[in-house]
């Protein structure tokens, strides 16, 4: 059984705000004490799932060989880490908007844009650092 590894960006339609799926943020150093995380520090991210589903072995997000984001890294794998950044973007009177950064060891931090592959809204890496998808985060 193979697992879908894609990790696709939630459309939300403003009368109709959905959740998506919860994520977790591990913190790459053990010094970062406490359950906030600061932005500019290394996290690895992983789907929450409160029951059991298929393929949930599969949850640390990466970045493949063809820049997108998808399940199937590992906790501890210094090319699956992610920092948030902060932006002066506001979105529907929400100011605390950010954006993802993926950032492999040695090779700095790529934007975390999307594309469209196979239909379906992708996250994926990009080179251009006006170019990227803002998120809000919303405690789950």
């Amino acid at each position: 059984l193979n697992s879908p590894n894609a990790v696709l960006q939630h459309m939300s339609i403003p009368q109709f705000l959905g959740k998506g799926t919860p994520v977790v943020f591990v913190r790459k150093s053990e010094s970062d004490y406490g359950d906030v995380v600061r932005v500019m520090t290394g996290v690895y991210i992983k789907f929450f799932f409160k029951t059991s589903k298929l393929c949930v072995d599969e949850t640390v997000w990466k970045v493949n060989d063809e820049e997108l984001v998808v399940t199937g890294g590992n906790v501890g794998n210094e090319n699956d880490i992610f920092k948030i950044k902060k932006t002066d973007l506001v979105i529907r009177g929400m100011k605390n908007v950010y954006k993802l950064l993926h950032c492999r060891s040695h090779l700095g931090c790529k934007n975390i844009g999307g594309n469209f592959k196979n239909g379906y809204p992708r996250l994926a890496a990009v080179d251009d650092d006006k170019d990227f998808i803002p998120f809000v985060f919303i405690k789950a």
